[in-house]
């Protein structure tokens, strides 16, 4: 599996590791990121939710502005579909972000039990 969200036992608690999937590499195209997504990724990641879990935050990489209009349908989809589970997802803004910075963001969006569908573009 491409992530980490099948690891973290998370359900829904606001101490636990919030569970991240990694839907990492994705080509610059940005049809042809949004097919390798559907495709390789999303099955993965229903099948996390589909298990239980209630909190989840993927991970995207860097991409120029317009692949976002996808990523953004993708993702406020999925948390129509999976209510009241919460997905989100984040992004680098730029190429050479510090990988801490997206940490603090995931964590961020843990912790906010109001967020939900939203795709955060860190910089």
């Amino acid at each position: 599996m491409s992530g980490d969200a099948g690891h973290t036992g998370n359900t829904g608690g606001a101490a636990e590791r919030p569970a991240v999937y990694d839907a990492a590499p994705l080509a610059e195209d940005p049809l042809d990121a949004g097919a390798a997504f559907h495709r390789d990724h999303l099955p993965p990641i229903r099948a996390l939710l589909d298990a239980g879990l209630t909190v989840l935050t993927i991970r995207l990489p860097f991409a120029e502005d317009k692949p976002h209009r996808w990523r953004r349908e993708a993702v406020a989809a999925l948390a129509r579909h999976y209510a009241p589970a919460r997905i989100n997802a984040v992004a680098p803004a730029g190429p050479d972000l510090a990988p801490d910075r997206l940490e603090a963001t995931i964590a961020f969006l843990a912790a906010n039990e109001a967020l939900t569908g939203q795709l955060l573009l860190v910089d």
